[in-house]
């Protein structure tokens, strides 16, 4: 019954102290209508008690969650701090997998420390609270610059063996492999500065996926042909693909190149424009 009722008081909002005479004295003034007087001071006696209690009670319960908010804040940010001495180590003994899953789980602590930091910065002090979100940003951004470099290393090293694998079981397609790769980073750098840059990588994305998915098809029937129907059909025709992928990726470099050249196109045509002109002035003269 208490905790219900402390419950009931913590769900309500705290008014103002002019807001609680009020009520008070509406209260009083509609006991008066049909209370008799000499029920009615002791009646407003117990009134006044009655919301003094509920009023100090708030206040109290109020100050236990604000305590039980910053010890839960303090608690977080000495787990956080742990967790990051433990991604250094695990970083120092080039434990990627192990440094990575402690990463995943110290980024939504970082991001809670922030947020509830912010919250209950009238309850910390300025330089507690400086100090915790100064800490939070470097852990964060030392957590993240790691995991995207972790990615471009994978990405690398994956890069690597393919071409490895490319290079001693499927030579025939090797330079198809990396005229595609060469292409994709042209095409990559020259849309990075385009108003639909996300639209136009996601469509490179996606046109890629269906490059590897094809490459390692080829990869997968050239390595053990004898286990697949159908092999040399399915090879040939996988080849042919992979050839027209690339093709298809000349174009669309020569297209988004001829695009870089519209000033140079309008501009030369003002010149020839004009040295005709000159010309023609020449001899009219």
């Amino acid at each position: 019954m208490k905790q219900n009722f402390e419950r009931l008081l913590a769900g309500l909002p705290q008014f103002p102290g002019w807001l609680w005479v009020l009520v008070y004295f509406i209260i009083i003034s509609s006991f008066s209508e049909f209370m008799p007087n000499l029920l009615l001071v002791p009646s407003a006696i117990a009134l006044a008690i009655g919301f003094k209690q509920v009023k100090s009670k708030q206040k109290l319960l109020a100050g236990q969650a604000m305590t039980k908010r910053i010890q839960n804040l303090k608690d977080t940010v000495n787990l956080a701090d742990r967790q990051s001495q433990l991604m250094n180590r695990y970083l120092l003994e080039n434990d990627m997998q192990n440094f990575q899953m402690v990463a995943q789980q110290l980024l939504p602590k970082i991001q809670f420390i922030k947020e509830e930091s912010y919250q209950l910065k009238g309850a910390i002090s300025p330089q507690v609270y400086q100090r915790i979100n100064h800490k939070a940003d470097e852990v964060k951004l030392d957590a993240v610059l790691q995991l995207e470099q972790m990615q471009i290393d994978h990405k690398l090293s994956a890069s690597i063996l393919t071409e490895k694998v490319i290079s001693e079981k499927a030579p025939e397609i090797q330079e198809i492999y990396q005229n595609v790769q060469k292409d994709n980073k042209s095409i990559l750098e020259k849309i990075a500065t385009a108003d639909n840059k996300a639209e136009l990588e996601a469509l490179q994305e996606s046109s890629m996926q269906h490059f590897n998915d094809i490459l390692n098809g080829y990869l997968k029937i050239k390595s053990s042909p004898k286990d697949y129907y159908n092999a040399d059909e399915r090879l040939e025709s996988a080849r042919q693909a992979l050839q027209d992928f690339d093709l298809d990726l000349d174009e669309t470099l020569r297209k988004l190149n001829e695009s870089e050249l519209k000033d140079f196109d309008v501009s030369l045509r003002m010149m020839q424009k004009q040295n005709q002109m000159r010309k023609q002035e020449e001899l009219e003269e």
